[in-house]
């Protein structure tokens, strides 16, 4: 379990302002936070991550897309998908089933407070992965360390 900090929420809070719609405004908000839940879960593991360089954190992207990546410097970017306490699927919208190291399910409590890594698969091909798909997190490290390492710069250009 990762405690969702006050922080998480004046971030969250802080991204999800700049949506005009309040339905995109309510899910840059929960993407954001399960972005903290993995960006705080790899950075306990020794990760280093740049949360700053990650679509998430781009509300143009946000707003024409459904992000919640994070990048993991020298390996790339992880997205981050949020679920409902009774959820039996993860949605992974197909803008971002390509540029992914992998994918993982974060379980937000209904009070918004903790956030539960489910698993994560390395690759996704459909909008509704059900979670008994997915692989356990006590896994994801070592998958992790199997990655070639990329450049240690982590800026893409974007035309």
């Amino acid at each position: 379990m990762v405690t969702l900090a006050e922080a998480a929420h004046h971030l969250a809070e802080k991204l999800c302002q700049q949506q005009s719609n309040l339905e995109k405004a309510e899910q840059v908000y929960l993407n954001t936070l399960a972005v903290y839940a993995v960006n705080q879960y790899l950075q306990g593991l020794g990760f280093e991550t740049d949360l700053e360089s990650s679509d998430n954190h781009n509300s143009i992207m946000q707003t024409f897309l459904d992000v919640a990546d994070l990048v993991i410097k020298n390996y790339g970017k992880l997205e981050c998908k949020p679920v409902s306490p009774d959820a039996e699927f993860v949605y992974v919208p197909e803008e971002v089933w390509q540029d992914r190291i992998g994918y993982i399910a974060v379980q937000l409590n209904d009070s918004l407070t903790e956030a539960k890594l489910l698993g994560f698969v390395e690759n996704v091909a459909t909008n509704k992965l059900p979670l008994k798909q997915l692989q356990p997190m006590a896994y994801f490290p070592g998958y992790l360390q199997n990655l070639p390492i990329k450049s240690t710069d982590s800026r893409e250009i974007a035309c």
